[in-house]
């Protein structure tokens, strides 16, 4: 299982219906808000940082709403994810808490399924992170 914030989750969704949108219309954070059921100050809040960080841009007023700053193909979802947090983990061992508070498993040094774990989420990450935004949203096996 995957382990993404409620932040990144939200700021995913967000990102989608801007890209489904992209070059049609502005999308304000109260439409995003009902249609998914999300505090509109939590939107805004999320806007706000991937505003600052360059992804999307804004349009103030009666009409205004949001939109991507640049085209879908242009952005990864890695930069979408790294804006809230760091990168996500694939939730693979009873005692991964562990080394969130630094401690260090007995086990780790020769414990094959860790190994394994960690080589999948690498290529999970490097997988997800370069994916492009277009990609992401049409994405189909």
């Amino acid at each position: 299982m995957i382990r993404f914030s409620k932040k990144e989750d939200y700021a995913v969704i967000l990102i989608n219906k801007l890209v489904q949108n992209y070059s049609k219309r502005l999308i304000p954070l109260s439409e995003i808000a009902k249609e998914y059921k999300i505090s509109v100050l939590f939107l805004r809040n999320l806007a706000g940082q991937l505003k600052k960080s360059g992804i999307i841009e804004a349009v103030e007023g009666k009409n205004g709403g949001y939109y991507l700053a640049k085209e879908p193909k242009d952005f990864k979802v890695g930069e979408v994810l790294s804006v809230f947090s760091k990168k996500p983990m694939l939730d693979c061992c009873p005692l991964e808490s562990l080394k969130i508070k630094k401690i260090k498993c007995a086990k780790e040094d020769y414990c094959i399924p860790g190994f394994v774990w960690r080589k999948l989420n690498k290529s999970f990450l490097e997988k997800i992170y370069n994916l492009s935004l277009d990609e992401f949203v049409n994405y189909k096996e």
